[in-house]
């Protein structure tokens, strides 16, 4: 019995000290969320993203209604006249399907260049459209 009881409290003990393993403090959530860019925090997910596509240039800018900025996210938009369309639900589909509806509205001289959607945290979802002239 007293072999047994010998064999026992180290492993014991090794289990013991394993369970206390802990990341430093440093490495924490919260410490990696105040490092974040705003942008990061700004949207939870978007299209694509799990396919490993980050986040179009275009796309905050567009969602703080900032033409020029939207403009200078890429040459083909720099000249142009810019239309940007938001379409908002619980969900991305929903998004989309407002979004779809008042694409029908522009006038057919304008050209979509992309859009995208983007979730803004628990079941909101926006969906944005550029058009360029």
């Amino acid at each position: 019995m007293k072999k047994r009881l010998y064999l026992i409290l180290p492993l014991l003990l090794i289990v013991l000290l394993a369970s206390c393993v802990s990341t430093s403090a440093g490495e924490s959530d919260i410490n990696i969320e105040k490092k974040q860019s705003n942008k990061k925090l700004l949207f939870k997910d978007w299209k694509y993203k799990g396919f490993g596509q980050s986040l179009p240039a275009w796309f905050e800018a567009a969602y703080k209604n900032d033409v020029n900025a939207v403009k200078k996210s890429d040459v083909k938009l720099s000249e142009s006249e810019i239309v940007i369309l938001r379409g908002d639900g619980v969900n991305s589909d929903q998004a989309d399907k407002v979004l779809k509806i008042k694409q029908e509205e522009i006038s057919s001289d304008f050209i979509l260049y992309e859009t995208c959607w983007a979730s803004i945290g628990a079941g909101d979802y926006v969906a944005l459209a550029v058009f360029y002239k």
